[in-house]
């Protein structure tokens, strides 16, 4: 499923729509918060895509950079404030949770990133949300491609564990998002702010030449299956070279 950044500043923009993961953005300009927010049944996860911002989880405030996100448990009132005068946007997900977890925050700026694959498949992984940090469904983080490179490759599925991309930071150029699944295979070309819902099927993508594939990864898989193990396409066996935040028993040296 794909979702054309509208581009509009001040009030919610739907992303994404599904039992298994809502996503929704904020732009804000003019307006300085979003308060009396309520999680309800769900875990929430609040993604400073651009700027800064303040989110307050009942009595505890954590002020948040670019990158940086915040975990907020099921059945809390929470709030987003802008750090400072400037805009900022924020990308707000949330997915059905059975356990209450305390809240917390991830700093990307704290984040070693992964350096994975080699030319045309170069990219940074920042694995942020990672199976041992305490939630039901979500798995989380950022891949900054090469200019010009493959990322999610080579190509991976994981079946039954729905994801979305939120694309950043590509300027005015676009990439390629491709979607392979038991034969009926679609492509998208995506650019700053768009989004991509996996449900299923390998997704490999390709930035142009002049921008790199960049882009917020988040998982909302069941909690029995929380983690995250893949399939690689068999036809690209051993064709990853370096370390990857991906398990598999398909490849040697994943």
């Amino acid at each position: 499923m794909m979702h054309r950044n509208s581009g509009v500043r001040d009030r919610e923009e739907e992303v994404v729509s599904k039992e298994s993961m809502t996503v929704k953005r904020f732009r804000m300009d003019s307006t300085q918060d979003l308060k009396n927010l309520y999680s309800g049944p769900k875990e929430v996860l609040v993604v400073v895509m651009k700027g800064g911002a303040v989110v307050s989880v009942g009595p505890k405030s954590f002020i948040l950079g670019e990158k940086d996100l915040c975990y907020v448990p099921k059945g809390e009132t929470f709030s987003i404030a802008k750090k400072n005068s400037s805009p900022n946007e924020i990308v707000i997900l949330s997915a059905p949770a059975n356990s209450k977890h305390e809240p917390f925050v991830k700093r990307f700026a704290e984040t070693d990133p992964i350096e994975s694959g080699s030319p045309p498949y170069k990219r940074k992984i920042y694995n942020m949300v990672r199976e041992t940090d305490k939630a039901d469904r979500f798995l989380c983080g950022f891949v900054e491609g090469e200019s010009g490179n493959w990322t999610s490759f080579p190509p991976h599925r994981h079946d039954g564990k729905p994801e979305v991309y939120v694309y950043y930071g590509m300027g005015a150029k676009f990439g390629v998002q491709i979607v392979l699944m038991d034969g009926k295979d679609t492509s998208f070309v995506v650019r700053d702010g768009d989004a991509v819902f996996f449900e299923k099927g390998y997704h490999p993508n390709v930035a142009a030449p002049g921008t790199g594939m960049n882009f917020l990864w988040v998982i909302s898989a069941p909690p029995e299956k929380r983690d995250l193990s893949v399939e690689f396409h068999p036809d690209f066996e051993g064709m990853q070279s370096g370390p990857t935040h991906l398990k598999t028993s398909s490849l040697a040296n994943d």
